[in-house]
């Protein structure tokens, strides 16, 4: 009995700042740290630091995971939607971009291990953001993974009508509002930019331009004319 009350601690595999994060943000106490490490284990640090695993398997698992939840929790939460409609909204969700910004909202990056410098890594927080949820899985079971997504993830940062706003085809509402009317537009895409923005794109109809629009590529400058273009019919 003595003895035991003089015991050292076992020292941790993750920072304090770390474990907080897991039980502020989602609700977390680990018992395995082992997936949480690698969860936050980008290769790049793998490469430069001699570890034996990095966390793109546990990406895989939370990636399923992940679209797994959503789909129950859209099933649930609109009984009379169709399947199509189910699956489009799923996808939004589930997206590499609106997962970024789920990571970005629990301040995951912060945590993550990765080599830093000029390389740019486009999906870092995404993928270390299912990565992290697949560890969760693995440690704590697939019910209580499911309620802590929900609670702490779609309940709290999920905005459908602002993701539905956000990833409008306007080209295609553009198209069939014309090919309703029995008319036909054109769009011609050039290089000419607008500050930061390398693509220009213009809206014809009977040689007249209609619209034109700004991106980063021509898919985007020709969303941004035509969304010009419905706003002004």
């Amino acid at each position: 009995m003595i003895r035991s009350l003089f015991k050292k601690k076992k020292s941790s595999l993750l920072s304090e700042k770390f474990i907080s994060f897991l039980k502020l943000q989602l609700g977390v106490r680990p018992v395995n740290e082992n997936w949480y490490l690698e969860a936050i284990t980008h290769s790049s640090y793998k490469n430069i630091n001699g570890n034996d695993t990095d966390n793109e398997r546990l990406e895989f698992l939370g990636d399923a995971f992940i679209s797994m939840v959503v789909a129950d929790y859209l099933f649930e939460k609109y009984p009379e939607q169709q399947e199509g409609y189910l699956t489009q909204l799923r996808s939004k969700i589930v997206s590499r971009e609106n997962l970024n910004k789920f990571g970005a909202a629990i301040g995951l990056e912060e945590h993550l291990l990765y080599q830093k410098g000029k390389n740019k890594y486009k999906s870092l927080v995404g993928n270390a953001f299912e990565a992290l949820f697949g560890a969760v899985l693995l440690d704590k079971g697939y019910e209580f993974t499911k309620r802590c997504f929900i609670k702490y993830i779609l309940n709290s940062h999920l905005d459908i009508p602002q993701i539905l706003l956000n990833n409008r085809d306007y080209k295609s509402e553009l198209l069939i509002h014309f090919q309703k009317n029995g008319e036909k537009i054109i769009f011609k895409t050039t290089n000419e930019s607008k500050g930061d923005l390398p693509f220009k794109a213009a809206i014809i109809k009977n040689k007249e331009i209609l619209g034109l629009g700004f991106g980063a590529s021509k898919k985007a400058a020709e969303q941004a004319a035509s969304k010009q273009v419905l706003n002004e019919l």
